[in-house]
């Protein structure tokens, strides 16, 4: 059975990091965005627009107005967001048959919940200020700039996790393990974590 650590994470914690420096010393394969182009590849798409709508949920308005109208071919009219967490959902479903991974965030957690896998759910947090503070550094934005980022960031996050699972994003209870990366930093994270799926 193939072991997959997934990881969610709030914009600016390192969690993409963290998943990184994990797959590099467990020896696993890493998939973070280059999913998109996965996705695109299998679904014969341009990979700007699938690029364009990860880890973004679709547009609820849509399929209220075809109800409205009374529509129902929702494949006609099925949202580029969609499109992509179909995709996106049997490449990870088949990533996790062939080998060990960690997959970053596209609500992988969910995705993977009844397949045959050794699974371990990660969420990667830090305080406000940790985070502001990595962003600016990371991105030379203003810190007011950063705050910005955070709060765009985590709330399409949020919706998107929201929107595609029966589950609630950065809720402790969606997680197998919750970490502060800011009191462990990114090389303790990597070793708590290596510890946890061995």
């Amino acid at each position: 059975m193939k072991k997959v650590i997934t990881i969610g994470r709030q914009f600016g914690s390192g969690g993409r990091e963290i998943g990184e420096k994990l797959a590099q010393k467990l020896n696993y394969t890493f998939y973070d965005k280059n999913l998109i182009i996965l996705a695109a590849e299998k679904g014969g798409m341009s990979h700007e627009a699938l690029g364009a709508a990860d880890e973004k949920a679709a547009n609820p308005w849509l399929y209220a107005a075809m109800a409205q109208t009374g529509q129902t071919s929702i494949n006609a009219n099925i949202s580029t967001n969609d499109t992509l967490f179909s995709l996106q959902s049997q490449i990870i479903k088949d990533i996790a048959k062939n080998e060990n991974a960690v997959i970053v965030g596209r609500c992988s957690d969910y995705i993977l919940r009844n397949e045959e896998v050794e699974l371990l759910n990660v969420f990667i947090y830090a305080p406000t200020e940790a985070r502001v503070k990595r962003i600016m550094e990371r991105m030379k934005v203003t810190e007011q700039q950063a705050m910005q980022l955070i709060k765009k960031n985590d709330k399409q996050r949020k919706c998107y996790y929201d929107f595609y699972t029966d589950k609630k994003w950065a809720s402790h209870s969606s997680y197998d393990l919750n970490l502060d990366s800011d009191r462990f930093g990114i090389d303790k994270a990597v070793e708590i974590i290596a510890k946890a799926i061995e």
